[in-house]
């Protein structure tokens, strides 16, 4: 008696979490926080790195002088829809998911994603705001100008600055889909094509001329690794499982004049 007692809270508790209707704001100070600070700190990390290095060994100047010879009417027709999908995509995919469908599943989704999108696109005007970094110009690019950052606040405003937006916010929305649909091999297959041509068309598209190689990489480890933590935190809710807190958790430390960095280990 007592087993079935238990089953059956077991499976009103595991219902309750696939009816229950998710908003945007659910767990949204948690998952700014450790998508920043948690285990997708070590992506942020590794899309600096190799940022470093590409721009170090012109691998930038490389890629941007191939897109800048590729023919503008071919390049046009197999770059362009990717820039405008990477334009308009994270406003009307969770958008319609979220306000416009009738069905749960894709309500739920739409929220999921939309909090992935919105976390993404601050961190990463945060990023580009203090990055300043040029863009490619087809013209008169070189490693010098591939390398050509004005760190500060604000320098080189929004619109200029590493890594790409549209690289970031759309890993970031694909992944939070595959994340928390992961148990769905044809949705995970397809939002990774989603992003990887997103950040494609961002480097070869416009001759070229929209971002550098290291920009898209970055950008797409970066968006990836929230998209998918914050898909996580909600799959875990959906099929009932506890979330664990992150093992590594390192917050900015700001007091008086001592300025730096707390890292947790939790074993």
């Amino acid at each position: 008696m007592k087993k079935l007692l238990v089953i059956t809270a077991f499976l009103c508790t595991f219902a309750s979490a696939q009816d229950q209707k998710l908003s945007p704001f659910d767990h949204l100070g948690h998952n700014m926080l450790l998508s920043a600070f948690g285990w997708p700190l070590g992506f942020h990390m590794l899309g600096g790195a190799l940022t470093y290095h590409f721009s170090m060994e012109d691998n930038d100047l490389m890629v941007a002088r191939f897109a800048a010879r590729q023919n503008e009417v071919v390049s046009g027709v197999a770059f362009m829809p990717g820039m405008l999908m990477g334009t308009f995509g994270p406003f009307l995919i969770p958008g319609y998911m979220y306000f416009i469908s009738d069905n749960q599943t894709l309500n739920n989704t739409g929220a999921v994603a939309i909090q992935a999108t919105a976390v993404a696109f601050l961190y990463n005007n945060i990023l580009k705001a203090i990055s300043g970094r040029a863009h490619p110009d087809a013209e008169n690019n070189s490693g010098e100008l591939s390398r050509d950052f004005k760190w500060g606040f604000g320098r080189r405003g929004v619109f200029y600055g590493w890594p790409s937006g549209h690289s970031m916010t759309n890993a970031a929305l694909a992944m939070s889909i595959a994340s928390y649909h992961r148990d769905k091999p044809i949705v995970v297959a397809g939002c990774a094509l989603y992003a990887g041509y997103i950040a494609t068309s961002m480097v070869l598209g416009a001759k070229g001329e929209a971002h550098w190689f290291s920009d898209a990489v970055a950008g797409t480890l970066m968006g990836a690794s929230i998209g998918w933590y914050i898909g996580s935190v909600f799959y875990k809710e959906k099929v009932g499982e506890k979330p664990e807190p992150s093992r590594v958790t390192v917050a900015p430390l700001f007091y008086d004049d001592t300025k730096g960095a707390v890292v947790s280990l939790r074993f």
